[in-house]
């Protein structure tokens, strides 16, 4: 007689039809170790309304995507800072090799190293080819 009761109340509790003492009824049937083997699907739902639905928590894990974004993104930033650093340090050796050069444009001097370097550099690569043919030139050929 029992076992059809709980059945009719469960459809009604499905139904949003019960009142407060028959949910209560329900809540101590699961509450038991003598639950109906064709009930205990709906064992677990009932303890966590008896519970008073404590909140449900999906497991986070414990390094997030947003975390291994950020880390990667503020390793990223370091790095290209550095590569900033390095380039500037690198360029201002090359400028110190050429300090005080200069060029003389239409009449005028021109001392910015960053607008002369590139006709500097063209110089001294067409010096440096015509000293590898002077000396393409003058070897001795061998017998």
């Amino acid at each position: 007689m029992e076992e059809k009761r709980i059945h009719q109340l469960i459809e009604r509790f499905l139904d949003a039809e019960t009142t407060n003492a028959e949910e209560q009824i329900l809540y101590y049937y699961f509450a038991g170790s003598d639950i109906a083997p064709e009930l205990m699907q709906y064992r677990e739902m009932f303890r966590w309304y008896s519970d008073g639905m404590p909140k449900m928590r999906a497991k986070q894990p414990s390094i997030t995507l947003r975390r291994i974004l950020g880390f990667a993104a503020s390793l990223l930033l370091l790095v290209g800072i550095g590569f900033g650093i390095y380039r500037y340090q690198q360029q201002q050796k090359e400028y110190a090799i050429y300090e005080g050069s200069y060029i003389i444009r239409n009449g005028m001097k021109i001392t910015d190293i960053s607008k002369i370097l590139p006709e500097l550099k063209a110089t001294e690569q067409s010096i440096s080819e015509k000293i590898n043919q002077q000396n393409n030139n003058t070897e001795i050929p061998t017998i």
